[in-house]
This record gives structure tokens, sequence and C-alpha cells, in this order.
């Protein structure tokens, strides 16, 4: 038997409560090789809620990028549901700063998007 917890035990449960925000943000998976553009629904240091707009099989270990802050964090999905999902960041990255080799990719996605947006400043593209 599955035991149901109210709303309030799942958020005790999670390691940093998230906030809801509507952020855009790009996921990429298969080695960095493919990336889908999505929706950033819910947010904390340690784990995001993205919503895709179709659903797709993707790799459990992503790259999520958040367009408006110019962050990639490195992700595990621990869980989906239909085109959401639910991620667990192992560790995240300034795209603003100088980057080594391994993460010139998602610099330049990261790059591509912010340049497409009009909020993008010029000195976040620096």
């Amino acid at each position: 038997m599955t035991r149901m917890l109210p709303k309030d035990a799942v958020q005790l449960e999670r390691a940093a409560r998230r906030q809801r925000v509507l952020l855009g943000g790009k996921l990429v998976y298969g080695l960095a090789e493919y990336s889908v553009d999505c929706a950033i629904r819910d947010l904390s240091d340690v784990g995001a809620r993205v919503k895709l707009p179709v659903e797709l099989p993707t790799d459990n270990a992503v790259w999520l990028i958040d367009i408006n802050r110019a962050m990639a964090y490195r992700a595990e999905v621990a869980w989906r549901k239909g085109a959401e999902m639910g991620l667990t960041f192992s560790e995240g990255h300034d795209l603003r700063a100088q980057t080594g080799p391994g993460m010139l990719h998602l610099r330049t996605l990261w790059l591509e998007c912010a340049t497409r947006r009009p909020t993008a400043r010029p000195q976040d593209l620096d």
C-alpha cells in the first residue's frame, strides 16, 4: 500500500524550500549534444521543477541552464510526471565567468539564448 503524505510533509522532506518562479531555461543531455527549451517552475539552491514543451525521454544526468541568472546546474532527474520533472543539483557554474573547455558548450548555449531575449543586458554577456 502506498502511503500518501500531506503537501506540508513533502516540503519538509526537501533539503531546501523551493521558490515558485517562471524562468526560461534549457535542459541539456546526452553528453551535451541534445538540448530543449524548458520553463523553470520551482527553484532552490539544491533543485528545481521544470516543464518541457512535450514529454521527452532524457538521460538521468542532465544540465539545466537558467537563462536569466546565467547559471548552469549539473543535475539528476529525481522524478518525472508527463512533461514535468524534478531535478536535484550537484553543482552550479556561473556562465558569465570565464569557463574551462568542459563548460564552453553550455556557455555558448546560454549566450545564444540570452542574446535572443529582450531582457539580456550587455554586462551579462561579457
